[in-house]
């Protein structure tokens, strides 16, 4: 296996093809990488040939390069003080195996592939010190070039002391019924704890415009309660066209029965106008 070392000792660009297949890439599971396979997210992403951020060896890897996982290098902490780990990833270049380290947050914590060369990218990429809270992106991208993008909080259980704790899974619904709407998409985030909200997040991508739509969420306290949103969508038995309902319900926990019991149902309708999700 060839190092990034021998390659270059400077920065480079490389013309390396985007690879896109139908399988979803990265999801990000306790703080891992399943199937050890993700791809670079980042359009400042650097392989570098050994893990800290002041190394000059590496080349730059445009957006959408797949990589393997090899294995992690330690906890490292970015200027804007977010921590993160190192991974030391593979990649091919002129039908040569190369391996280095790259920053956690310039890889995809989730991506899917859309149609062609398109694909769909999100990860956490800082942490606002002022606010106390993360800061992530999802992006449309296609050969290095970013198409669309919507920067956000996500639902967060940190406080920045530890790399992000959520787990991260994106998964393609069927976007029938919905007018001008090319691929939907639902954003998991996942703390299976006691106490803390789970939510699925909705992305509309138009073929020009990526919208973030309505979330749904889900929370539980053992012997407590326990309340979980669902989204219905047009393709669902029912569903109605161009629009999105959010049901609810909530259960209590009841002594007397040994059991929970429901105590409250709720459901919210968000029409979509071809632009965006209006309640």
């Amino acid at each position: 296996m060839m190092s990034i070392k021998s390659i270059s000792v400077k920065l480079t660009v490389l013309s390396i093809v985007l690879i896109a297949t139908s399988a979803v890439h990265g999801d990000y599971w306790y703080g891992d990488f399943t199937d050890d396979r993700t791809v670079v997210f980042s359009n400042t992403a650097v392989i570098l040939s050994y893990p800290d951020i002041d190394c000059s060896q590496g080349v730059r890897l445009p957006m959408g390069t797949e990589l393997e996982i090899s294995g992690s290098s330690g906890k490292d902490t970015l200027p804007d003080g977010m921590p993160f780990y190192w991974y030391e990833a593979t990649f091919e270049y002129d039908g040569i195996e190369c391996t280095g380290f790259i920053p956690g947050p310039d890889l995809a914590m989730t991506s899917l592939s859309l149609s062609g060369d398109t694909l769909f990218v999100f990860t956490v990429t800082g942490f606002n010190n002022e606010e106390h809270c993360f800061i992530a992106a999802a992006r449309i991208i296609s050969s290095d070039e970013i198409l669309a993008e919507q920067v956000f909080r996500p639902v967060s259980a940190g406080s920045g002391q530890s790399p992000y704790s959520y787990c991260i899974r994106g998964m393609e619904l069927q976007a029938d019924g919905f007018t001008g709407i090319e691929n939907l998409i639902e954003l998991s985030f996942i703390y299976e704890a006691c106490g803390y909200e789970n939510r699925d997040v909705l992305f509309a991508w138009t073929g020009s415009d990526l919208i973030m739509g309505p979330h749904a969420s889900s929370q539980s306290d053992a012997g407590c309660y326990s309340f979980n949103e669902i989204f219905v969508l047009p393709t669902d038995s029912c569903g109605v066209n161009n629009q999105v309902t959010i049901e609810g319900s909530l259960e209590e926990w009841e002594d007397d029965t040994d059991g929970y019991v429901e105590t409250q149902r709720t459901s919210v309708t968000y029409i979509w106008n071809g632009e965006i999700f209006e309640e």
